[in-house]
């Protein structure tokens, strides 16, 4: 793991070179990968104060021309195949701009387009949900925030040894399952810890088959926490983004409608009034923690489907790479 970590900081730092100068970075990305997009949306804007943009795939369709000038271009696939992603970066590579392909897959179509590929190496991955494609992909944008640094991003160095610790902890865990296994599951965080809920969701989503939907904290306090009730489930990830006051209002909302409420958080964050705590014992930077707050995820996601009598590597209906859209 140490050997790919180093192979993959060297990229990270050719990646960096090519996006010197670049005004704000535009990412293409499609599911789980989007939700790698998001998280580097945050660690970028707050480590760098740079702008990242997420792409809308569809613009880039047909005659369409989407102005480009001064961005630097970043597509994430885990597999190279996923539509929209080449037709992204062939605007992009027309127009001039410099292009980076982040995926598992280096002899690609999406990778050969690109000026630098970022590859993940993290072997096949033979489920639909995937899962080590993803922290591997986590891990690769915290290398190319920190190459991009002029400062080091703390945390990368023992993060190899801080991801063992966490699935191993997560696959013993006594998990308040009972909350979990529900009608209906909300993943409410906000800056990094958002992108780990919309991921947390979507994985428990295909692989457990209960209906799990996400949100950034103002978002949800902005209507839909009226719209759960008895039977539904709040998940909150605490980040450093997450003030106690919006916890607060967050949870005495769900009260309000009977939901149950979960709370996600580092031993760094006080206890709250809830039905259940996880307390993550890992302690790190935000983004770690972040990463660490996504494998628990992975294994709820894991132990729900197993409750549920579900076939963990598949999900009905859907393959390993969606060709169609």
């Amino acid at each position: 793991m140490r050997a790919r970590a180093f192979e993959g900081s060297i990229e990270a730092g050719r990646a960096a070179e090519v996006l010197r100068g670049i005004t704000h970075l535009v990412v293409a990305a499609r599911g789980s990968s989007d939700n790698a997009a998001i998280f580097l949306q945050y660690l970028a804007g707050q480590e760098l104060g740079l702008l990242v943009a997420l792409a809308a795939p569809s613009l880039y369709e047909g005659p369409r021309r989407i102005n480009l000038s001064g961005a630097g271009v970043l597509a994430i696939s885990q597999s190279g195949r996923s539509p929209g992603m080449f037709e992204v970066l062939t605007q992009a590579n027309e127009q001039g701009c410099s292009t980076i392909a982040l995926t598992n897959d280096s002899t690609s179509a999406l990778a050969d387009s690109s000026d630098v590929v970022m590859a993940l190496r993290a072997g096949r991955e033979e489920a639909i949900a995937s899962t080590k494609t993803f922290s591997a992909t986590w891990h690769s944008l915290a290398q190319l925030v920190d190459a991009l640094s002029v400062n080091t991003l703390e945390g990368l160095e023992d993060l190899p040894e801080v991801v063992e610790r966490m699935a191993s902890w997560s696959l013993t865990a006594a998990l308040p399952l009972d909350l979990l296994n529900v009608k209906g599951l909300t993943m409410v965080g906000r800056g990094v810890g958002y992108a780990v809920a919309s991921e947390i969701a979507l994985k428990v989503r295909e692989v457990s088959g209960v209906r799990a939907e996400s949100y950034a904290a103002p978002d949800y306090l902005h209507g839909p926490v009226g719209a759960d009730g008895k039977g539904c489930t709040l998940v909150a990830v605490l980040t450093d983004e997450l003030e106690d006051s919006v916890l607060d209002e967050l949870l005495q909302g769900c009260r309000g409608s009977q939901m149950a409420t979960v709370v996600i958080r580092s031993s760094r964050r006080a206890a709250v009034e809830c039905d259940a705590e996880i307390v993550l014992p890992e302690l790190g930077p935000n983004w770690v923690e972040g990463l660490c707050a996504v494998i628990l995820g992975q294994v709820i996601a894991l132990r729900l489907g197993e409750m549920r009598g579900r076939e963990i590597d598949t999900s009905p209906g859907l393959s390993k790479v969606t060709l169609t859209a």
